[in-house]
């Protein structure tokens, strides 16, 4: 895999081409649940169907461009710069209201709750699994990059049996930012007493992000980024304490990188409350109004 220190980047700084691996392939017949204990991840290849990933992809840029984010035409999926989702949805409430209704669209829910992904979870736990009711769908515009960090302070009330889903609805090249975790992460075990047991909603004081420097963090623990371009269908699953974020989307046209997480748990065992049931209150009980992508997409900002 190429790549150049100029084309990964993070908050603007040219990523070192020594500290930057590639994502092993899993083997999807073999043990996925020792898979994702030696490497702290599993990067799935045509989990989804690329059809069913398209027509999610599609239906959440319609939505986007019903708030005048999306350039014509819309299905090369370009930032327009500007937006009336403010306009039209004036409240934190209802841009909570709006954002919910585009993440639970029947096409993208076919994928990220559908049955080649469950079945693959199903593998995973050994028994039958399902998905929080909540969905993190993201849009990223260039510029823009999720912070260095764990799960786990995010959604911890419930089984620790418990992993998160990134699906990329685009393909993702170098150039759009794509996910990275951090080698051998998931086994730090200083990470894992600094976040565990901490939950960012009973105590907003503490940070759930890791605040030191990315590059420098990794350079210190002799680790690596490990990335990869991502095709449409693929999926990379990881656990609660894997350390990993985004790199910029240097996308030179603006293009929208969609991508949706996930999670997903044994059925029979306790479910974080926020994020279960017809109506999840998720973070300080705003519902999808929590998230970043509730913003309109001309407003910059960082994205989880």
């Amino acid at each position: 895999m190429q790549t150049p220190a100029q084309v990964l980047t993070l908050k603007g700084a040219p990523v070192p081409t020594l500290q930057v691996g590639a994502l092993r392939d899993a083997d999807p017949g073999g043990d996925l649940d020792q898979q994702l204990t030696t490497d702290g991840y599993l990067l799935l290849r045509g989990a989804h169907d690329p059809v069913e990933v398209e027509a999610a992809r599609q239906e959440v840029l319609h939505r986007l461009d019903g708030v005048g984010e999306v350039a014509a035409p819309v299905e090369q999926g370009i930032a327009s710069g500007v937006s009336t989702r403010r306009a039209q949805y004036p409240t934190t409430q209802e841009l909570g209201a709006f954002w919910r209704s585009v993440s639970e669209g029947d096409a993208l829910r076919r994928v990220i709750n559908g049955p080649r992904i469950t079945g693959l979870m199903d593998r995973l736990f050994a028994t039958p699994s399902k998905p929080f009711a909540f969905a993190w769908l993201r849009a990223m515009t260039a510029g823009r990059a999720s912070p260095l960090h764990v799960d786990h302070p995010y959604m911890n009330r419930g089984t620790d049996r418990l992993v998160t889903c990134w699906t990329p609805l685009t393909p993702i090249t170098l150039l759009d930012g794509p996910l990275y975790v951090l080698e051998g992460s998931h086994n730090w075990a200083d990470i894992r007493q600094q976040f565990e047991g901490h939950d960012v909603d009973r105590d907003p004081s503490r940070p759930g992000h890791i605040e030191a420097d990315a590059i420098a963090l990794t350079k210190a623990r002799r680790s690596r980024f490990l990335t990869t371009e991502f095709a449409q269908g693929d999926c990379l699953i990881f656990g609660m304490f894997t350390v990993h974020g985004s790199f910029d989307n240097n996308s030179a046209n603006n293009r929208i990188r969609l991508s949706c997480d996930t999670r997903f748990q044994p059925a029979d065992a306790p479910m974080d409350e926020r994020f279960a049931g017809p109506d999840p209150s998720a973070h300080g009980g705003l519902g999808y109004g929590c998230l970043s992508a509730s913003l309109p997409l001309s407003e910059a900002s960082t994205a989880r």
